[in-house]
C-alpha cells in the first residue's frame, strides 16, 4: 500500500504493521476516552447535562425514539462518537507531530 505526495513527485510508504498500530491505537484511545466518562465525576455530569438540553431532546423526537432503552442507546451512540472523534484527532496531531519532529 503507497500513499504519497503525487503533486511534488515523492511518494511515502505506509506498512501494514504502521496502519494496524494505528488501527489499535485508535480503538484503544478511544475506549480510555469513554473510560474516562464513565469514571471522571464532571466528564459524566457534562453528558448528563447535554442529554438532558432542549437540542438533544429533539433528536429523540427526529429520530423516533420512545423508550428508555433506545435513549440510553442513543446516548452511548453519542458518546463513543465523540470519543471516537476525539481520538482521531489525537491520533492524527500525534502522527503530525512525529512526522515533523522526524524531518
Amino acid at each position: 500500500m503507497k500513499q504519497g505526495d503525487d503533486i511534488a513527485g515523492t511518494q511515502g510508504e505506509i506498512s501494514v504493521t504502521t496502519t494496524l498500530l494505528r488501527t489499535i491505537s485508535l480503538v484503544g484511545l478511544t475506549l480510555f476516552l469513554a473510560c474516562l466518562i464513565r469514571f471522571v465525576p464532571f466528564l459524566s455530569h457534562g453528558v448528563q447535562w447535554i442529554a438532558g438540553t432542549n437540542s438533544w431532546q429533539a433528536l429523540y423526537t427526529l429520530l423516533g425514539i420512545d423508550t428508555s432503552l433506545g435513549r440510553e442507546q442513543l446516548i452511548l451512540i453519542g458518546i463513543m462518537l465523540c470519543c471516537f472523534l476525539l481520538a482521531l484527532g489525537i491520533q492524527m496531531g500525534l502522527v503530525y507531530l512525529v512526522s515533523r519532529l522526524k524531518r
